[in-house]
């Protein structure tokens, strides 16, 4: 350690820090400067329009095919029953209905 001492063993030319920095900046190639384009509402509002109709069509498909469908328990007498009740509520008044007012007179 004796030899080494703590003198340090590198030295620099005289005025070579005083140039360095031109060197370096000769050596650069020139910088463009770019001109910023004002963006317009649809280009910023563009990807979270996509993203909301991605979400909703992803949405729209799990609730066609992740639902089960409801099965159905019709008999024939259900079937028979409910067409009986449709034919008394609506097809016998119509016809009631139609008969009362056909058979009016108008009077001009």
């Amino acid at each position: 350690m004796k030899d080494i001492d703590n003198k340090n063993p590198f030295t620099v030319p005289e005025g070579y820090f005083d140039g360095l920095t031109g060197q370096i900046m000769a050596q650069l190639p020139a910088r463009h400067i770019e001109t910023v384009v004002e963006r317009t509402l649809w280009q910023r509002m563009e990807p979270w329009v996509y993203m909301a109709a991605m979400f909703c069509g992803i949405s729209l498909m799990i609730n066609i095919f992740v639902k089960q469908p409801q099965p159905l328990n019709l008999t024939a007498e259900a079937d028979i029953e409910a067409f009986y009740q449709f034919y008394e509520e609506h097809v016998s008044n119509a016809i009631y209905h139609e008969n009362a007012y056909m058979n009016e007179t108008v009077e001009y």
